[in-house]
């Protein structure tokens, strides 16, 4: 008898305030092979319970409340090593520096390509899976 043993599919996190973009980028994900998390606001992404430790943050820049930049900086402040993936339609070059100081991985420009996206987080998987969420409850 084999036997089968699944392992649970790596965490992605999405925060996008653009439901159509997070729909998007959340499908992409999964038939990517991952698993996607999906959050409206930095603020709701704080203030949920951990989950498991994420491979990656998908962050868009503005997100209305707390921005994409404001939340990776409180991360990498709080001791987060979670790598994160800048996605804007918005994209200026002080942002950019901003994102690139604050060491995120990418900074890309929407609409992105599907692949794209698949081979930053392929990439990001097969890397040091051990990140830290810093976040607790």
């Amino acid at each position: 008898m084999l036997n089968t043993v699944s392992t649970p599919a790596p965490l992605v996190v999405v925060i996008e305030d653009d439901l159509a973009s997070q729909k998007t980028l959340a499908r992409v994900l999964r038939v990517g092979g991952y698993e996607a998390a999906t959050y409206n606001s930095a603020e709701e992404y704080l203030a949920a319970p951990p989950q498991s430790s994420p491979i990656v943050l998908l962050l868009d820049v503005h997100l209305g409340g707390m921005s994409g930049l404001d939340l990776q900086r409180r991360l990498k402040t709080e001791g987060s090593t979670i790598p994160v993936i800048i996605i804007t339609a918005f994209d200026d070059a002080r942002s950019r520096a901003q994102a690139e100081s604050l060491g995120c991985v990418a900074y890309l420009s929407k609409p992105c390509a599907a692949e794209t996206i698949l081979a930053l987080v392929g990439r990001l998987a097969k890397d040091d899976p051990s990140s830290t969420d810093v976040r607790s409850h």
